[in-house]
Parts: structure tokens; sequence; C-alpha cells
């Protein structure tokens, strides 16, 4: 690991998080995060919220700072476990896991420094932290979702979390908590990153959030593609604009958890 991500990972553990750069632009500028992000960082960091919901639409950079939470946290502490999960294991890898080791890269961290174990879905980092990669898909064989009963995680995220059976959140969730937690004072947490739904995280999150009765343990970040600052993310939105149905518009773009199919 570089010095100058030593010094970025100490800003992380101070809280200032708005000195710490997400990536670069094609013209060599980096980029910071942005409210939104910073937000839910500090949720991911304080001794009350537990439950955290960021997204709402396409484009929003969900998936990056999830994936910098997660390597940020395990280089901070080292020898916890952090999960990482979707529904599908194989679109996980495709996406997800492309874009946290572009963040691997940004930040510094070689091959050299972890151990991508691909039969075993895990990454080691050089001081003992675990990423696990966890497949979320319900399985009519396993009701009660046993298969999760032997993880210990200090921390967890699902990646489009609208995917994920709700009893397969509510097991992770129960499996966080349990490595090293107490030793560095952190709380159990869930990072949920998902686009409109009708599902458990409207119920959970969205409903709460709109109606302004959010439990203190469990917050909503409604995040847009207009808050991703990349200008690629402009030129996308305006090229959607012009092309793509009412649905997709008012979903990915607008990030309307309310709009009717019919």
């Amino acid at each position: 690991m570089k010095h100058s991500t030593e010094i970025l990972v100490e800003l992380y553990k101070r809280g200032h998080y708005d000195k710490i750069p997400l990536g670069k632009y094609p013209n060599g500028d980096f980029f910071y995060m942005t409210d939104k992000q910073i937000r839910a960082v500090q949720l991911m960091s304080d001794d009350v919220t537990t439950n955290v919901g960021y997204g709402g639409s396409a484009r929003s950079g969900k998936t990056i700072i999830e994936d910098t939470i997660i390597l940020l946290d395990c280089l901070a502490y080292p020898g916890i476990g952090w999960g990482l999960g979707r529904r599908e294991l194989t679109t996980l890898k495709r996406t997800t896991l492309l874009t946290l080791f572009g963040q691997f890269e940004f930040y510094g961290i070689s091959e050299n420094d972890y151990i991508y174990n691909q039969q075993l879905n895990k990454i080691s980092l050089f001081n003992g932290s675990d990423i696990f990669l966890i497949d979320t898909a319900f399985k009519p064989s396993d009701p009660l979702n046993t298969r999760f009963g032997g993880l210990e995680l200090t921390k967890c995220a699902i990646d489009e979390s609208n995917e994920t059976d709700i009893t397969v959140v509510n097991k992770l969730f129960e499996r966080t908590g349990w490595r090293l937690n107490a030793k560095y004072n952190l709380k159990r947490k869930l990072f949920e990153c998902f686009n409109p739904s009708k599902n458990h995280v409207y119920n959970r999150f969205y409903e709460p959030f709109k109606n302004k009765k959010e439990p203190e343990h469990s917050k909503f970040i409604p995040a847009l593609p207009a808050d991703n600052p990349n200008p690629a993310v402009k030129e996308w939105i305006d090229d959607m604009m012009k092309t793509a149905d009412e649905i997709t518009i008012q979903r990915q773009i607008f990030g309307n958890f309310d709009y009717d199919d019919d």
C-alpha cells in the first residue's frame, strides 16, 4: 500500500471524507465524493445507524461509493470481514467486483497486496481483512438460509438489494457484528444499493423517507444521476431522455418509486 493511501485511510478514520478522492476524470483531475456519498459514509461509520439504503436510480454513483466504503473500512481496521452480495454471483463479478478492483488500483492496492480466491469467493487483504462475495439468491431447498449460518461479518453490502429476497437480506444483517466489532467499536451495518421497486426496499426505505417517518436506525439517501459529476453521466442522461421509454426515464433518471407501470 502506498504512503499516499495510508494518508487517505487516516483521513477516512478521522471522518474527513470530503478530502478523499474517488477517482480521476479523463483529463487527469481528481473527483471527490458528492454530498450524498459523504452522507452515506457518515451513516456507515456512526454509532446509531444499522441500515442504510442508497440510490433509487441508475448512474447515481452508488456502486463506487459502496466499493470505496468496503475497501477503506478494510484498510482502516485490519482483520475485519465485509460481505458483498448480489442475487447472481456471476453478475456481481461482471459489474460490482470490477468496480471494486478499479478502486483497488486507484488507491494503490497492487496484486501483491491481496489474494483473490475464486473458489472460495473471497478476497484476502495483506492486513488480514477479508471481503466475501456472496450469492444472495433465495434457494427453495434452503428456505431458512442456513448456508449463511457460518458467516462472521463485521459489516455487509448488498448490491441491487431490490433483487434479493427480504429473508436473505435479514439473514445477512443477522450475520454482521461478529468479527472484531467490539475491538474497533464498530456498529453492525448493512448497506443496500437499489433502483426503484415496489417491494421491500419501498416499504423499508423509500416510504418512511417520503413520509418523514424514518426510524433512527434506518436511513435512505435518494441519489440520482444528476448528482453524479461525471461528464459521461450528463451525456447519458441527455441520450436517455431522447430515446428511452417513459418507465425507464421515470425510474432510472428521476428515481420515481411511485410511477405506475400502467
